[in-house]
């Protein structure tokens, strides 16, 4: 049986960046119930055996362990702002982040191994654009709204600091942390910064 799973980075919650975070996805992102952790996609959705399941996080695990091998403190992800992406009829609105050189050689080390479990080898997987979703509009009108909204609560981009790299599976509609595949250090709470953007 063919189950669909993503991986993502997460971030700890118990900060004023990310309760504002969840409180604008909260009233804005209509996937707010069925996708409810924060987090940040880093290898899009794709589809395996299930009967491959453990092997894949198996690989993953040792990837990543390797990967942050005894580095797995202050760790945060800074965003630069605000952006739209279109998709289908759905118009997305998310805060940009700021990926460092060792994310992105991360994201594509593990999507090459996430591809490689594909059930249909033929098929292509595009590699979407990382970014972190705050809402999701089918109106014009309604979007610009609210990108007026978010500058206002926005105005300060803060870092988010990194939880865990997690492989997320969806069950019934909803998606459920499968496995964290890493976990990171909680930071103490001075290290965390606020920048002003401007947007």
């Amino acid at each position: 049986m063919l189950t669909k799973f993503f991986v993502g980075l997460t971030f700890y919650s118990d900060n004023s960046f990310a309760r504002k975070i969840e409180s604008y996805r909260s009233r804005f992102d209509f996937k707010f119930q069925t996708n409810p952790y924060l987090h940040l996609p880093i290898v899009a959705p794709f589809e395996v055996e299930v009967t491959e399941l453990r092997k894949l996080k198996l690989e993953l695990i040792e990837e990543l362990e390797s990967f942050y091998f005894e580095n797995t403190e202050h760790h945060v992800l800074n965003f630069t702002g605000l952006d739209v992406h279109e998709y289908k009829k759905n118009k997305i609105l998310y805060l940009n982040p700021k990926m460092e050189e060792e994310l992105s050689l991360c994201q594509e080390s593990i999507s090459s191994i996430c591809h490689s479990y594909l059930a249909d080898r033929e098929k292509k997987v595009k590699d979407s654009k990382a970014f972190l979703t705050i809402g999701r509009y089918q109106d014009c009108l309604d979007l610009h709204a609210s990108i007026d909204l978010a500058k206002k609560e926005f105005q300060e981009f803060t870092s988010l600091p990194y939880e865990s790299i997690c492989l997320f599976s969806k069950k019934n509609g909803t998606w459920y942390r499968e496995a964290d595949l890493v976990s990171f250090k909680k930071p103490v709470n001075t290290f965390l910064h606020s920048s002003t953007v401007s947007l």
